[in-house]
């Protein structure tokens, strides 16, 4: 295995997050040689052109020889099935290349991770835009954000500690959890939130008013990510199905709570219920906001009391 500034990795599927990857690592000082291959020639050659990689190529065999690290982008369903497909190319080859992933689904990818490999750790870097595509990725995507590694028992603690390396040199905070852990949570902080949006976006859809042409600031946020890519929030409903389905049906509790509060008129308690959701959304400033937070912070003469999760 090279060190970690010299190794040659290989990107199956660029898109947005897998080319800020190799953006970012080529900010800082990658060395190695960062190649991609991909089901269209089109977001290769772009990606090319752009610098983001050095080499693309349209066969898969091919595409893996010399590869330290393999880092699959694609939507869940089509991480799944790729990874099979690479985890049998690699074991009956020579070499013993890391492999990693960036699908916002654990469980579903580990189960088929087959044959097992113990240099396989899965991941997943919480960050990303309503964009889509390789034209889309930028070098700070990650600075601040959450990597989330979720190894198994098996996993290689030498592999685990390289994918961990390259995530803190992208810029990122690295957190593992189980699988598990990682799919629950992520149901109701991330997809939860996207199902909400398309909701609502689709609620005013077809009203007559059309509130779409009066909306500022607070529809702009909150419809954000119902621009995102159809495809891969397809996948991610229908492979984390049992978390998301208890997350959407959480938030609908709180929905009917905050209803049965506006039709009773009952002042006090909307606004403890406010209170009480603006003090939780500013206790998470510094998490959901880090550059923002980081450029806002005192330089001298003065102790930065707020934190996020450690790595």
């Amino acid at each position: 295995m090279s060190e970690i500034s010299k190794a040659n990795i290989v990107f199956l599927g660029l898109g947005l997050i897998s080319g800020s990857l190799a953006m970012a690592l080529r900010s800082k000082g990658w060395q190695g040689r960062l190649s991609a291959w991909g089901p269209r020639e089109a977001s290769l050659e772009q990606g090319l052109n752009m610098g983001v990689i050095d080499h693309y190529d349209l066969d898969l065999t091919r595409a893996l020889v010399g590869a330290d690290v393999i880092v699959i982008g694609a939507p869940p369903v089509a991480t799944g099935e790729l990874l099979g497909s690479v985890l049998e190319l690699i074991q009956s080859g020579d070499g013993q290349p890391v492999v990693t992933d960036l699908a916002s689904i654990k469980g579903w990818v580990v189960e088929r991770a087959l044959p097992r490999y113990s240099r396989f750790v899965p991941g997943h870097p919480i960050a990303g835009s309503e964009n889509s595509g390789v034209t889309a990725a930028r070098a700070d995507l990650f600075e601040g954000r959450e990597a989330i590694l979720t190894p198994e028992t098996d996993t290689d603690p030498d592999a685990l500690q390289w994918v961990a390396a390259m995530w803190r040199l992208a810029g990122s905070r690295v957190t593992t959890m189980t699988v598990a852990d990682h799919d629950a949570a992520l149901a109701a902080s991330s997809h939860s939130p996207h199902m909400m949006a398309y909701a609502l976006t689709m609620a005013l859809a077809d009203d007559p008013l059309d509130p779409m042409q009066h909306g500022g600031g607070a529809l702009r946020d909150m419809t954000r990510i119902a621009a995102s890519d159809a495809v891969m929030w397809r996948d991610v409903a229908l492979t984390n199905r049992r978390a998301l389905v208890a997350a959407i049906e959480s938030v609908a509790g709180e929905l009917t709570s905050l209803k049965e509060l506006i039709a009773a008129q009952d002042g006090v308690g909307l606004e403890q219920y406010f209170e009480k959701c603006r003090s939780v959304r500013r206790a998470h400033d510094t998490v959901l906001n880090p550059l923002v937070e980081a450029d806002a912070a005192p330089t001298t003469g003065s102790r930065n009391s707020a934190g996020g999760k450690s790595s």
